[in-house]
């Protein structure tokens, strides 16, 4: 009798489990938005020399900071923006154990879904 009652009680008490489980997912914040614009950095990966990566920082005018880099020899890096404006910040090449190089300053001004910007290959 008692085998029978675990047989028929185990499928309802892992059912609990997993509710129970699953519940605390519920409470987790949503995902931002889908991002307002991309912006395209790209630049010619036949001129980078020696291995290094290069990197894009922006601050638009509330001050929310963006970044993202990339190794040199892939030639780009995307941005995700979320919203359309002007974008303050810069572009560099660094390496481990080396010091930040060809430093840009950069201001942009976003007003389409998609901007691509050439720039000259930080090295």
């Amino acid at each position: 009798m008692r085998g029978l009652l675990v047989l028929l009680c185990s499928p309802w008490l892992v059912t609990a489990a997993c509710w129970l489980a699953l519940t605390a997912c519920l409470d987790e914040p949503l995902p931002p938005g889908p991002a307002a614009a991309r912006l395209i950095v790209a630049w010619d990966p036949l001129a980078c020399g020696e291995p290094h990566r290069v990197v894009v920082e922006l601050e638009d005018d509330n001050g929310a900071p963006r970044s993202a880099g990339a190794p040199c020899s892939l030639g780009g890096v995307a941005l995700d923006l979320a919203q359309y404006g002007v974008y303050r910040g810069r572009i560099y090449a660094w390496a481990i154990a080396a010091p930040i190089r060809s430093v840009t300053p950069l201001e942009l001004t976003i007003d389409e879904p998609i901007v691509q910007w050439h720039v000259e290959t930080p090295r």
